[in-house]
């Protein structure tokens, strides 16, 4: 009998972590597949096949979980990749296939943390606006352009790659690196740049955390983007969950 067949999509550090557990648990009778978009050209090596490239929306990841015959679909993207786990359920809807989240547990503010927590990144905008204050942004490139007209605001960027074309911004400066950074780090950037603001998304996850306890250890004030809407797809935040889920669909 052919090897039922698991797509993972991954582009987190915790869907290659699943792939190994996966094929640690299951074997040769599961194949498992994790895809990444390809945005920042950096995937681990991994004992499963591995895809790079997008689908071409939900009709495109559809007709590919049906012409690869795709038994088992799991979202471990990033929690703010909204578009692609809307394609998601659009495809567990049309196709009436298993389909489970995976997600880090979001931050949780601790005893001394400064934050303001908005819904949006033009939100976010609007009170550096108001600040005027150095501000730190870790948010990655695509809504760089939002913080375009702040010219009086000192913005430091953090990419995970070094950007070919100038940045669409007035008055900021670059740091290139890819998790995970000590607290140590993240405290003399912090100091060596004199950051009063630290924008961030919810991302959760044990990788970025330092740069939080750096900000909490500076007293500086965060903020902290929300996370969009979740599909109403079963989630889990848990390994153990996750390869349970799948015995449980017979895999």
């Amino acid at each position: 009998m052919p090897a039922k067949k698991l797509l993972i999509l991954g582009g987190t550090g915790e869907a290659a972590s699943l792939a190994k557990r996966v094929v640690a648990q299951f074997g040769d009778r599961l194949e498992v597949t994790v895809s990444y978009s390809g945005v920042t050209g950096h995937q681990p090596e991994l004992p499963c096949n591995v895809r790079v490239g997008g689908f071409g929306g939900a009709h495109g990841l559809i007709t590919y979980l049906e012409k690869e015959g795709v038994s088992y679909l799991i979202d471990a993207t990033h929690p703010f990749a909204d578009k692609i786990s809307q394609h998601v359920y659009v495809a567990a809807q049309t196709l009436g296939l298993p389909v489970l989240v995976f997600k880090r547990p979001p931050w949780v503010a601790q005893p001394k943390d400064r934050w303001l927590e908005v819904d949006n990144m033009d939100r976010a905008v609007e009170i550096l606006e108001d600040l005027k204050a150095a501000a730190f942004l870790t948010i990655g490139i695509k809504e760089l352009h939002k913080f375009a007209d702040l010219p009086d605001v000192p913005l430091l960027v953090r990419l995970v790659n070094e950007s070919s074309d100038p940045l669409p911004l007035a008055n900021y400066q670059t740091v290139i690196g890819r998790p995970p950074f000590s607290v140590e780090q993240e405290r003399k950037l912090i100091q060596d740049y004199k950051i009063r603001v630290l924008v961030t998304k919810n991302s959760g996850g044990e990788q970025t955390t330092s740069k939080l306890i750096a900000a909490r250890e500076e007293g500086i004030s965060v903020i902290m983007i929300n996370r969009p809407p979740a599909e109403p797809l079963e989630e889990t935040y848990n390994f153990e969950d996750a390869v349970a889920w799948l015995v449980n669909r017979g895999a």
